[in-house]
C-alpha cells in the first residue's frame, strides 16, 4: 500500500467515525457525504469544491444507518464523476455550466478525471443551516479540518475550482477582488479570482447553479475560453 493509499484510508476511517459522533447526538441531525467521484488517485489535475451537500436527510433516516448503524468509509461518496454521469440528466442543474466551461479535449479531460468534494459534508440547505444544530459548530469545524487535511495532506491537486463564494470562506481562503481577479464582466464584476496556496493554483466562480448572469451568455463564453485556454497541454 502506498503513502497516499495509507494516508487516505486512515482519513476515510477518521471522517465515517468522526461524523457519525456527530450525526448520532440528535435524531434530528443531518445524514452526511463527502464525494461526488472517485478520490482514489493522487495529484488529479483539478478538484472541485462545494459548499456542502444540498439537499437533506436525516442521518437515521439513511439507508446505511438503517442498514447497520453507520455510514462507513467506504460509502462516503460515488464510484464515479457525477458530473459526467448526469450529463445529459434534466434535474441535474449544477454541472451543466461546468461541462460548458470545460469543452476543448484537454480542459474535458481534467473535468473527467476530476476530484469532487464538499467543504462541509453535512447536507443542509446552506452551512449556516447547521448552526442551529445542538453541535453545528463542531460539525462544520470537523469537516473543514478534515478538508484541508485531505487537500494539503494527501491529495495535493494540480488545481482547486471553488463553486460559489460559501465553500472558500468556509475553508478560510480569502480572495482578493483587487489582485485575485483574472476574469471579469462588461460591467468590472469578477467572473474568476485565482491565487496560489501551497503551490496550488485555487479557482473562484460564482456558484453555477446559481447567480445566471454570471453562467450564461457571453459570460459563461469568457469563463469557457478562459478554462480551455489554462488546460491546454
Amino acid at each position: 500500500m502506498s503513502d497516499f493509499e495509507t494516508k487516505r484510508k486512515k482519513w476515510l476511517e477518521e471522517v465515517a467515525e468522526g461524523c457519525h459522533k456527530l450525526a448520532i447526538t440528535d435524531k434530528d441531525n443531518p445524514d452526511f457525504y463527502v464525494f461526488q467521484s472517485k478520490s482514489d488517485f493522487e495529484s488529479p489535475e483539478l478538484l472541485i469544491i462545494g459548499a456542502n451537500p444540498g439537499s437533506f436527510v436525516k442521518y437515521i433516516d439513511s439507508n446505511p444507518y438503517k442498514e447497520k448503524g453507520y455510514r462507513d468509509k467506504n460509502n462516503l461518496g460515488y464510484d464515479s464523476n457525477q458530473y459526467i454521469e448526469n450529463e445529459n440528466n434534466p434535474k441535474w442543474k449544477i454541472n451543466k455550466p461546468i461541462l460548458k466551461m470545460f469543452t476543448e479535449i484537454d480542459a474535458r479531460k481534467a473535468l473527467e478525471n476530476s476530484v469532487i468534494m464538499n467543504a462541509v459534508y453535512f447536507n443542509t440547505a446552506k452551512i449556516t443551516d447547521l448552526k442551529k444544530y445542538r453541535n453545528g459548530k463542531d460539525m462544520i469545524d470537523f469537516c473543514t479540518d478534515k478538508t484541508r487535511e485531505f487537500i494539503y495532506e494527501i491529495l495535493k491537486p494540480k488545481n482547486i475550482l471553488f463553486l460559489g463564494i460559501d465553500a472558500p470562506k468556509w475553508m478560510k481562503v480569502k480572495f482578493d477582488r483587487q489582485t485575485d481577479t483574472v476574469l471579469e464582466t462588461d460591467d468590472k464584476l469578477f467572473l474568476i479570482q485565482s491565487k496560489q496556496i501551497e503551490s496550488i493554483n485555487h479557482f473562484l466562480i460564482y456558484h453555477p447553479s446559481m447567480n445566471q448572469k454570471f453562467n450564461s451568455g457571453k459570460n459563461l463564453e469568457l469563463k469557457r475560453n478562459y478554462f480551455n485556454e489554462y488546460f491546454k497541454k
